[in-house]
């Protein structure tokens, strides 16, 4: 028999955290916002807003590669004095799970990793976008197309209560948290992997002397590579000491989509990356621009920032983004849990890692009455409701406010958006952006971003702050974006209008 590990001991005491366990050391999605709200942002500005593509200065661009990656939480943070050695001279041992032991001495100066007083509604959020090959150009200076590729891997953990937050951090033989009664409501934890292929389009509706109107949409084919969630619908569980599982009139679901998560026992037959299910979204946009010239009609100097021309003087949109869903149906395996009942001694000793075993071994203990299996289950995307704001002081100086609001359904397994407000000022022209985003997470989780565009690449980060010690470490964000770019222009020569 082979001790299972801390953090799977973890699992088992809460049935919330395995999935957690496997990615969140692995998966570093965010907004982007110092490289989307750029006037030059092109293709990126698709993220925010598909309406954004037309009736702006990039008349044509290639994406070569982008990519973002970011962690955010708001229990577990990192000094500012220890964030210049992560990863150097072997101090990641130094983080609280050294040789799998949890030793109650959270604020011992040495830890890398630290707690604050923890939140009861705890939350993670994490991922990855990549940005590849994609094309967009402009038919006329009212009408633009794109053709995109992505990457994109999601994970999000909501309503995580003060125990298991504990139980994570200091181990299930942490005193303070022995025989405590575990209760959980509405706790969601879910994570998902997939590629897609896009289309957008985007046109100007209604043009006149003071008002541009423009409307967008991109629809995507969505190709699952590994998917899976665990959704609490009234769990009521104790923590004893750690060898012994209890709980009692409990509701639960989780699922899996994926290769197998022990080398011992596959639930492929390829252990490798393949697809395992199908989806598909869409995301729609409308824009509205106060122009401090004439619309459209004025060509073919419209987009002139170098000449100091103030093009708009405000303008406003509204999006839906990743309204769609995934059908995981390889590979895959989903499990109710109804009213259950079960007092599971030596829990810690179970024979192996793999998720399907331990799925097999929970159901065995819990009963065939208590249970529902299915072999496919549905995953929603991490859809959004997004409102912009952007108003020009001049032909070079921007502030720009953007609010990104979740949307989920209660009921239905789905990945979870953090929600953002942030307020970026910027410098802008033709070669060169600068934007210092002020970012509130979650409505109350401040962060600073700072980024940087010079012709065709941008770098960025929305958590610039931590990064450089302004601030105690609660995540990690850095995005890139490296692109071929025409500003108002044929490819060749000359004007496009």
């Amino acid at each position: 028999m082979i001790n299972i590990n801390s953090n799977f001991r973890l699992f088992f005491v809460n049935l919330f955290s395995v999935f957690f366990c496997f990615f969140v050391l692995n998966i570093k999605a965010q907004n982007q916002f110092g490289l989307t709200s750029d006037n030059y942002a092109g293709l990126y500005s698709l993220q925010v807003n598909p309406a954004n593509i037309c009736f702006q200065p990039v008349t044509y661009e290639f994406n070569i590669l982008g990519a973002d990656a970011n962690l955010n939480n708001n229990n577990f943070f990192s000094s500012p004095t220890f964030v210049p050695q992560l990863g150097f001279n072997n101090n990641f041992n130094r983080f609280r799970f050294e040789n799998l032991k949890f030793i109650p001495d959270s604020f011992k100066s040495g830890n890398l990793l630290l707690k604050k007083d923890l939140q009861s509604h705890g939350y993670v959020f994490g991922g990855i976008n990549i940005l590849g090959p994609s094309y967009l150009f402009a038919i006329s200076r009212k009408t633009s197309l794109a053709i995109t590729t992505a990457f994109r891997t999601h994970l999000s953990a909501t309503h995580i209560n003060t125990i298991a937050a504990n139980s994570f951090f200091e181990g299930l033989s942490y005193n303070p948290i022995k025989n405590k009664q575990f209760k959980m409501e509405n706790t969601k934890l879910s994570f998902g992997s997939w590629a897609e292929l896009g289309f957008s389009y985007a046109h100007v509706i209604i043009d006149n002397k003071n008002y541009t109107h423009r409307l967008g949409f991109s629809v995507k084919a969505l190709f699952g590579i590994a998917g899976g969630y665990i959704y609490d619908n009234g769990y009521n569980g104790w923590i004893d000491g750690g060898n012994k599982l209890i709980f009692d009139s409990s509701n639960f679901s989780y699922a899996y989509s994926g290769p197998s998560t022990s080398k011992k026992y596959k639930n492929t037959s390829n252990s490798g990356v393949s697809l395992n299910g199908i989806g598909a979204s869409f995301d729609i946009g409308y824009s509205v621009q106060n122009n401090a010239i004439d619309g459209t009609r004025s060509c073919p100097n419209l987009y002139q920032y170098g000449n100091n021309t103030k093009v708009y003087n405000w303008k406003a949109g509204i999006s839906l983004l990743d309204i769609g869903a995934i059908q995981y149906f390889k590979n895959s395996f989903a499990t109710n849990i109804i009213n259950g009942s079960l007092n599971w001694t030596k829990f810690d000793t179970i024979s192996a890692y793999d998720i399907t075993v331990i799925d097999a071994t929970l159901r065995s203990y819990v009963g065939a009455e208590k249970t529902q299996t299915f072999k496919s289950f549905w995953l929603i995307l991490p859809s959004a409701i997004s409102l912009q704001y952007d108003y020009n002081l001049n032909s070079m100086f921007y502030i720009n406010a953007s609010i990104v609001q979740r949307i989920t359904l209660a009921k239905m397994p789905s990945l979870s958006r953090m929600n953002s407000v942030a307020i970026i000022p910027r410098y802008e022209n033709e070669k060169l952006t600068v934007c210092m985003p002020f970012i509130l997470n979650e409505y109350k989780d401040i962060n600073l971003g700072l980024a940087i565009r010079y012709k065709n690449v941008t770098i960025g980060s929305d958590r610039f702050g931590e990064t450089f010690g302004l601030q105690n470490l609660y995540g990690a964000n850095l995005y890139f974006a490296y692109r071929y770019s025409f500003i108002n222009r044929k490819i060749g020569s000359g004007k496009l209008f």
